[in-house]
Protein backbone atom coordinates (compact mmCIF):
# COMPACT_ATOMS: atom_id res chain seq x y z
CA UNK A 1 0.00 0.00 0.00
CA UNK A 2 1.40 3.33 -0.73
CA UNK A 3 1.55 6.03 2.06
CA UNK A 4 -0.88 9.01 1.95
CA UNK A 5 1.55 11.20 0.54
CA UNK A 6 2.49 9.28 -2.74
CA UNK A 7 -1.08 8.78 -3.07
CA UNK A 8 -1.74 12.45 -2.65
CA UNK A 9 1.22 13.34 -4.89
CA UNK A 10 -0.66 10.57 -7.73
CA UNK A 11 -3.83 12.29 -7.26
CA UNK A 12 -2.69 15.79 -7.99
CA UNK A 13 -0.21 15.50 -11.01
CA UNK A 14 -3.47 13.11 -12.86
CA UNK A 15 -5.53 16.79 -11.70
CA UNK A 16 -3.02 18.88 -13.17
CA UNK A 17 -2.67 16.70 -16.55
CA UNK A 18 -6.60 17.08 -16.91
CA UNK A 19 -6.63 20.68 -15.86
CA UNK A 20 -3.61 21.26 -18.51
CA UNK A 21 -5.69 19.63 -20.96
CA UNK A 22 -9.01 21.23 -20.52
CA UNK A 23 -6.81 24.77 -21.09
CA UNK A 24 -5.88 23.41 -24.72
CA UNK A 25 -6.71 24.54 -28.09
CA UNK A 26 -9.79 22.75 -29.37
CA UNK A 27 -8.66 20.32 -32.25
CA UNK A 28 -11.14 20.93 -35.54
CA UNK A 29 -13.98 18.24 -35.42
CA UNK A 30 -14.79 17.20 -39.22
CA UNK A 31 -17.87 18.66 -40.65
CA UNK A 32 -21.23 16.74 -39.80
CA UNK A 33 -21.88 14.21 -42.90
CA UNK A 34 -25.62 15.27 -44.23
CA UNK A 35 -28.22 12.43 -43.61
CA UNK A 36 -28.78 11.31 -47.28
CA UNK A 37 -32.67 12.15 -48.15
CA UNK A 38 -34.70 9.22 -48.68
CA UNK A 39 -35.90 8.91 -52.46
CA UNK A 40 -38.95 6.89 -53.51
CA UNK A 41 -37.27 3.95 -55.08
CA UNK A 42 -39.68 1.57 -57.54
CA UNK A 43 -39.72 -1.70 -55.90
CA UNK A 44 -39.89 -4.90 -57.88
CA UNK A 45 -42.80 -6.72 -57.29
CA UNK A 46 -43.19 -10.20 -59.21
CA UNK A 47 -46.94 -10.67 -59.32
CA UNK A 48 -48.53 -13.91 -59.85
CA UNK A 49 -51.60 -14.29 -57.70
CA UNK A 50 -54.78 -11.88 -58.21
CA UNK A 51 -53.78 -11.34 -54.64
CA UNK A 52 -50.57 -9.71 -55.28
CA UNK A 53 -51.86 -7.64 -57.86
CA UNK A 54 -55.00 -6.44 -55.61
CA UNK A 55 -52.49 -5.68 -53.08
CA UNK A 56 -50.61 -3.77 -55.51
CA UNK A 57 -53.22 -1.51 -56.26
CA UNK A 58 -54.57 -0.97 -52.82
CA UNK A 59 -51.59 0.39 -52.19
CA UNK A 60 -51.64 2.86 -54.37
CA UNK A 61 -54.81 5.08 -53.09
CA UNK A 62 -55.67 5.54 -49.20
CA UNK A 63 -59.10 5.42 -50.09
CA UNK A 64 -58.62 1.56 -50.65
CA UNK A 65 -57.66 0.45 -47.33
CA UNK A 66 -59.81 -2.16 -46.06
CA UNK A 67 -60.78 -3.77 -49.65
CA UNK A 68 -61.07 -7.45 -49.37
CA UNK A 69 -62.08 -10.20 -52.68
CA UNK A 70 -65.33 -9.55 -53.92
CA UNK A 71 -67.56 -12.54 -51.49
CA UNK A 72 -71.35 -12.97 -53.08
CA UNK A 73 -72.14 -14.28 -49.19
CA UNK A 74 -71.17 -11.06 -47.44
CA UNK A 75 -73.37 -8.27 -46.85
CA UNK A 76 -72.66 -4.44 -46.10
CA UNK A 77 -69.43 -4.64 -47.51
CA UNK A 78 -68.17 -0.88 -48.87
CA UNK A 79 -65.07 -1.73 -50.16
CA UNK A 80 -64.18 -5.19 -52.61
CA UNK A 81 -61.92 -6.21 -54.96
CA UNK A 82 -62.16 -8.22 -58.52
CA UNK A 83 -59.82 -9.99 -60.38
CA UNK A 84 -59.45 -11.40 -63.83
CA UNK A 85 -56.16 -12.85 -65.58
CA UNK A 86 -54.77 -11.13 -68.52
CA UNK A 87 -52.96 -12.37 -71.33
CA UNK A 88 -49.61 -11.53 -70.35
CA UNK A 89 -50.23 -13.08 -67.56
CA UNK A 90 -51.33 -10.04 -65.39
CA UNK A 91 -54.24 -9.38 -64.04
CA UNK A 92 -57.12 -6.84 -64.22
CA UNK A 93 -58.15 -5.63 -61.13
CA UNK A 94 -61.26 -3.72 -60.30
CA UNK A 95 -61.64 -2.16 -56.56
CA UNK A 96 -65.05 -0.69 -55.98
CA UNK A 97 -66.14 1.62 -52.78
CA UNK A 98 -69.52 2.08 -52.16
CA UNK A 99 -71.32 4.11 -49.33
CA UNK A 100 -75.00 4.60 -48.45
CA UNK A 101 -76.71 1.83 -46.91
CA UNK A 102 -74.52 -0.52 -47.94
CA UNK A 103 -76.15 -2.88 -45.93
CA UNK A 104 -78.48 -2.86 -48.82
CA UNK A 105 -75.70 -3.29 -51.65
CA UNK A 106 -74.90 0.73 -51.55
CA UNK A 107 -76.98 3.33 -53.39
CA UNK A 108 -73.44 5.03 -54.81
CA UNK A 109 -70.27 3.10 -55.74
CA UNK A 110 -67.31 4.42 -57.67
CA UNK A 111 -65.32 2.00 -59.43
CA UNK A 112 -61.67 1.79 -60.55
CA UNK A 113 -60.08 -0.06 -62.98
CA UNK A 114 -56.69 -1.24 -62.92
CA UNK A 115 -54.51 -3.60 -65.59
CA UNK A 116 -51.48 -5.02 -63.47
CA UNK A 117 -48.32 -6.72 -64.97
CA UNK A 118 -46.70 -9.74 -63.91
CA UNK A 119 -43.63 -7.52 -63.04
CA UNK A 120 -45.75 -5.18 -60.73
CA UNK A 121 -46.20 -2.04 -63.13
CA UNK A 122 -49.81 -0.59 -62.70
CA UNK A 123 -52.22 1.17 -64.67
CA UNK A 124 -55.56 2.78 -64.09
CA UNK A 125 -57.18 2.10 -67.33
CA UNK A 126 -60.98 3.29 -66.39
CA UNK A 127 -63.02 4.97 -63.78
CA UNK A 128 -66.77 5.25 -63.24
CA UNK A 129 -69.08 6.73 -60.51
CA UNK A 130 -70.00 9.27 -58.68
CA UNK A 131 -67.64 11.42 -57.29
CA UNK A 132 -66.53 9.62 -53.57
CA UNK A 133 -67.44 11.99 -50.85
CA UNK A 134 -64.41 13.59 -49.02
CA UNK A 135 -65.66 11.65 -45.80
CA UNK A 136 -67.27 8.13 -46.52
CA UNK A 137 -70.10 7.44 -44.44
CA UNK A 138 -69.54 3.77 -42.04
Amino acid sequence: MQPPATRFAASLALTLSLVACAGSAPTASPAPTPTPRPTPTPVAAEVTTPQDAAALVIATNPIFAGAQPQDANTIGASKWWTAVPLADGGFEIEVTVGWGDCMAGCIDRHTWTYDVAPDGTTELTAESGPEVPAVLPN
